[in-house]
């Protein structure tokens, strides 16, 4: 177990968590919060689903030391210690108690996300960019472009191995069900039956495609050139897309489903799904490199070049508060 690691004490509820960061009987609801710690760019943001009232978030950083932190409060909880490169991704397991990141070191590693300490390790011939957790299945995407996907409940067992076709960096690895997997390899989406990977079934070229994200089911989130896209999990198809107006690094989608948050150089802004822009952020010194809601949609975490993460309030939060003072 890692020296540095603190877990979790207790479980604080949302209105808990609000009321520990009043001010002078003020809320700060509308305030970003600012989390310290790294040392080198954050690249990638990733939450864990809301338990018994609350969650967590995890930033993966190049300083290879990711950082778990409450997810309403931003406090640092704790700091997973044992890569030696970059990590530039994480997921958790469904109930948040573990954890599986991927380092620029050629290695992902399984955590106990309580207590930090370091269950497995899978070594592999390059460096791991994405990966992703879905009941009793681990993914990792290489950048030798194979997907190995791992049980959960046999970690020192052989993954199931594929490549995807070599267009790129293979950038995201998502499970859309049990039996079905999305990929970004450079510009190319591609679709898996897990039952048969010998081939994708369905594929869609996306030009310029920095991110793709899908989290909270609704549709793939692709951020490319000026524009974010949103695309159907079923059959590839392109729902609706609009042009921000500057170059999109990352995008995230709300919750619900009805708003977007995008990374674009040194701000964060807040859309409509139609593209209305509904906030603009500075705060940064750096590229925003990753942004991600939080799962109650309250507000979204950027992390950035200058090693800053920041917490964002959401328009509703801000609007509601507004309207009740």
């Amino acid at each position: 177990m890692s020296t540095k690691y603190a877990a979790p004490t207790s479980k604080v509820a949302p209105a808990a968590a609000a009321a520990a960061d009043n001010s002078n009987g003020v809320a700060d609801v509308t305030k970003v919060k600012i989390c310290t710690g790294h040392t080198r760019p954050v690249c990638h943001i990733n939450y864990s689903e809301i338990v018994d009232g609350t969650f967590w978030f995890v930033t993966s950083c190049h300083d290879a030391k990711p950082m778990i932190r409450n997810g309403q409060t931003g406090n640092w909880v704790g700091t997973f210690e044992g890569h030696k490169g970059a990590v530039y991704c994480s997921a958790f397991n469904g109930g948040a108690t573990r954890l599986v990141t991927g380092s620029g070191d050629y290695s992902a590693m399984v955590w106990d996300a309580v207590t930090g300490q370091k269950l497995h390790t899978w070594i592999h011939p390059k460096y791991i960019k994405s990966c992703d957790w879905r009941d009793n299945k681990i993914c990792t995407g290489c950048f030798d472009g194979t997907v190995r996907i791992y049980d959960a409940n046999k970690l020192d067992g052989e993954p199931a191995m594929f490549e995807v076709p070599k267009t790129g960096d293979l950038k995201a690895t998502y499970f859309i069900d049990n039996h079905t997997m999305v990929t970004a390899c450079g510009d190319v989406i591609s679709k898996w039956d897990l039952r048969d990977t010998s081939a994708p079934y369905i594929s869609k070229e996306i030009k310029g495609l920095n991110i793709l994200e899908y989290t909270h089911k609704h549709s793939l989130v692709a951020a490319h050139e000026k524009s974010i896209t949103f695309i159907d999990t079923g059959r590839l198809e392109i729902k609706s897309s609009f042009n921000t107006g500057d170059d999109v690094e990352c995008a995230s989608l709300s919750p619900n489903g009805q708003n977007v948050a995008a990374g674009s150089k040194l701000k964060t802004k807040e859309f409509t799904i139609d593209g209305t822009e509904l906030e603009s952020n500075r705060g940064h010194h750096g590229p925003v490199f990753h942004v991600r809601w939080a799962p109650d949609g309250n507000s979204y975490t950027s992390g950035a070049e200058d090693g800053m993460v920041r917490v964002w309030p959401s328009h509703d939060i801000i609007e509601k508060y507004e309207n009740e003072n």
